[in-house]
């Protein structure tokens, strides 16, 4: 299915589409987290789109320029400022390579466990394309702490698709789409699997400022990038969250 973005979401709108350009590969390394700008760390606070009922999600995008190599770490927070996922990506010669990928589970007394996945294809983004024809795999597989006779595994597979061009904060930004496609498979006596389709948009100097995904047909959720700050304000805004929370149970 072809998806126009024709919809007003306050700061973040897009404008226009163009359609696949033609001749040789396009550097796209621009397009990704700005790695010297990240080096304080920033939060890319992210709202949703479809349903109003969802709460906002929060990355914690921070860059390490070492001798060793230059590295981006995520820790991406839920509402609650709970840690659910840490990334942890390599700057390589054609793109951004996945190292270390941690996910975050709580058990029924609040206690936090920790899982590493298994990076079996890390391509986390591509520095070149050529046109809708590519394809760049992510692959990754774990044991679920709540069951870890089971066996998790996550295939990604992302394309190219147009440029485009998005406004966010009142600027436009060149921006390019890709295509989505997703299998997750649930391996415990017996293999259940469920795919799903969907869009990842990424603006040069920003990043990733749009996602969403087609859960099954006709229900969709989506979340676009609303503004970026340091994680001292984070911090304070869930501060205050704790605060009026306390004041209306007293």
């Amino acid at each position: 299915m072809r998806l126009l973005f024709y919809m007003a979401w306050g700061v973040f709108t897009f404008l226009s589409l163009t359609s696949c350009r033609e001749g040789g590969p396009k550097d796209i390394r621009d397009y990704y987290f700005p790695l010297k700008q990240l080096e304080e760390g920033l939060v890319y606070e992210y709202q949703p789109v479809f349903q109003d009922s969802l709460t906002p999600v929060y990355w914690y995008y921070r860059s390490f320029l070492r001798d060793d190599g230059v590295f981006l770490a995520g820790t991406y927070y839920e509402y609650n400022l709970i840690p659910l996922q840490l990334v942890r990506e390599e700057l390589v010669k054609n793109g951004m390579l996945l190292q270390d990928l941690f996910l975050y589970e709580t058990d029924s007394t609040g206690r936090q466990l920790r899982t590493t996945a298994e990076v079996l294809a890390g391509n986390a983004f591509p520095f070149q394309v050529s046109d809708s024809s590519g394809v760049f795999l992510y692959k990754i597989r774990w044991h679920p702490p709540s069951d870890t006779a089971a066996v998790i595994t996550l295939i990604k597979n992302r394309r190219y698709l147009r440029d485009t061009v998005i406004a966010y904060d009142d600027k436009k930004y060149d921006a390019l789409v890709f295509g989505v496609r997703e299998l997750l498979e649930y391996d415990k006596d017996g293999v259940f699997e469920q795919e799903y389709g969907g869009r990842e948009v990424y603006a040069k100097g920003l990043g990733l400022v749009y996602y969403e995904k087609e859960i099954s047909k006709g229900l969709r959720w989506g979340y676009r990038l609303k503004t970026r700050y340091p994680m001292s304000q984070l911090e304070e805004t869930f501060k205050q969250r704790i605060e009026q929370k306390n004041l209306e149970t007293e």
